[in-house]
């Protein structure tokens, strides 16, 4: 298998590393009223802390480097225009890589989302060595669920967790990578 390098090219999109000078940009895109309602623990409460934040995240790039041990985000940018778009991020739960991402409200009903997703899975499968990602979502919030499927993740099953900071009902999704098995 190729060593997988970033940017990663997709027919709309460059997936990259996040740069601390974004900080603004992303606190902006995180504080819109949905990541704000699905994704709270992704507001910053101001552009000190989300340059911190940003600080954090590009140093994981070294260390640990590796998702199944710490976070491992990647801005995603509209390639036609270079506008920051979101993130796609991965991190360790439990003993699997969580997969989580956020796209801009306004270039939402594109699919960005979903070919961010799957693109940014089947580099991380790849240079990561990984089987699978899970991705877990509120159940009521019908258009991630649409994402995740229209991603390639299969839905594994629906529980109520700590989610968020509170207790939810949360839809468990899975997505494999071709190596791995059937998806």
């Amino acid at each position: 298998m190729a060593e997988a390098s970033l940017p990663i090219l997709t027919p709309s999109l460059r997936i990259r590393h996040i740069v601390v000078g974004e900080a603004a940009r992303m606190m902006e895109l995180n504080g819109e009223p949905t990541t704000r309602r699905w994704l709270p623990s992704h507001v910053y409460p101001d552009l000190d802390t989300a340059v911190e934040r940003m600080r954090y995240l590009v140093s994981c790039y070294a260390s640990p480097g590796d998702p199944r041990v710490g976070p491992y985000v990647l801005a995603v940018d509209h390639l036609a225009s270079g506008k920051l778009l979101g993130h796609v991020g991965f991190s360790d739960f439990d003993d699997d890589v969580e997969v989580s991402y956020a796209i801009a409200e306004d270039s939402r009903g594109f699919g960005y989302g979903a070919e961010s997703l799957l693109h940014a899975c089947r580099w991380a499968a790849a240079r990561f060595g990984l089987q699978s990602f899970i991705a877990i979502t509120e159940s009521a919030n019908a258009p991630s669920l649409r994402t995740l499927e229209g991603a390639g993740f299969v839905h594994e099953e629906d529980k109520v967790m700590t989610f968020q900071g509170t207790p939810q009902a949360v839809s468990q999704y899975r997505w494999r990578s071709a190596g791995g098995a059937e998806r």
